[in-house]
């Protein structure tokens, strides 16, 4: 996926669930994601942990097909 990109946002601690952000960097060094969200009206920058925050593309994957099939 290309960033940024659109993503939906679930975090317990937080209480978010499917909160609308714009994901800007992934520091897997510090633990942290940075998004851009809307924070009573107005866009904030917000780092959200990687161990306690749930990130979901709003953009699906394109379909790819297979040039092979598994035998089962």
């Amino acid at each position: 996926m290309e960033i940024p990109a659109k993503i939906s946002i679930f975090n317990r601690t937080l209480e978010m669930k499917g909160k609308q952000g714009t994901l800007i960097a992934v520091n897997v060094d510090a633990g942290y994601y940075e998004v851009v969200m809307e924070v009573q009206q107005r866009n904030h920058t917000v780092l959200l942990p990687i161990a306690e925050t749930v990130v979901i593309f709003n953009e699906a994957l394109p379909a790819i097909a297979a040039d092979f099939e598994v035998e089962r």
